[in-house]
């Protein structure tokens, strides 16, 4: 949780400077979390700082929009933060790859009828790949797959939505 914040920090601070750059990329997108418990949904806001051409830092927020039911309990996924650096590819002047490797906490809650609800938070390592077409000079889409792997639990989280170069 100290490295997502940090990093959000961090983004934060330079991102005056970044845009005057050209350095800075925000996005959305919808992620398709497939984990332990089943399927969720959320959607998904970064912030990207690029130091050269290749490296960067990123920083990720999910808010839970659906849920899954396991037996007679309810899964929501309440939020996750994360932490990443980038490593990124230019293979053409309008697409590039990119790999991400950080830390990300995630907040779940369950609750089921006559049972009460629970509450767990699950932090740790995460990485992924993914690539980014701009069909513009600053908007893109961007599609990317991520592992999340923490405490006791894993997922795999697929994320599709616009991108916008500043």
């Amino acid at each position: 949780m100290k490295l997502a914040l940090a990093s959000i920090l961090a983004i934060a601070a330079v991102a005056p400077v970044a845009v005057a750059q050209g350095n800075l990329e925000l996005s959305g997108a919808y992620s398709h979390v497939d984990g332990d418990a089943g399927d969720l949904g959320a959607i998904t806001a970064r912030g990207t700082y690029f130091f050269n051409r290749y490296l960067g830092a990123e920083a990720e927020a999910s808010f839970g929009i659906d849920d899954t039911n396991v037996g007679p309990a309810t899964v929501e996924l309440d939020n996750s933060f994360g932490g990443f650096g980038v490593l990124r590819a230019p293979v053409a002047d309008r697409l590039e790859l990119f790999g991400r490797l950080g830390y990300a906490t995630t907040s779940f809650s369950a609750s089921a009828p006559g049972l009460g609800s629970a509450s767990a938070d699950v932090d740790g390592l995460a990485y992924g790949v993914g690539g980014k077409f701009f069909i513009t000079d600053s908007f893109g889409i961007r599609a990317d797959a991520t592992r999340f792997e923490g405490d006791d639990a894993e997922a795999d989280v697929f994320s599709i939505g616009g991108v916008f170069r500043f």
